[in-house]
């Protein structure tokens, strides 16, 4: 396997992190929570995408591939970092 089988989840990983708390701060979660969670939901929004089929989005250059894996690492991110932020604040 080389470095360009793992791109596209480093970017994943990468956009779950960064907007992964955002998401989860505005939808009333802890961005601490989110940042964790923010890794693992972009990966498995990443691949989710693949295993739906959801093809390129936003156009099939180089540049909009990588803004997409981005925006669903984030988007993942923030959602699985909401159900954890919830499921500690009922403790």
């Amino acid at each position: 396997m080389d470095l360009e089988t793992f791109v596209p989840l480093f970017i994943a990983a990468l956009g779950g992190m960064i907007l992964g708390p955002v998401v989860t701060r505005l939808l009333g979660g802890r961005a601490v929570v989110g940042m964790f969670g923010g890794i693992v939901g972009g990966i498995a929004a990443h691949y989710a995408a693949d295993a739906a089929g959801i093809g390129p989005l936003l156009g099939t250059s180089q540049a909009m591939i990588h803004i997409q894996n981005f925006l669903e690492g984030g988007v993942g991110g923030g959602i699985l970092g909401l159900l954890a932020g919830l499921m500690l604040r009922r403790r």
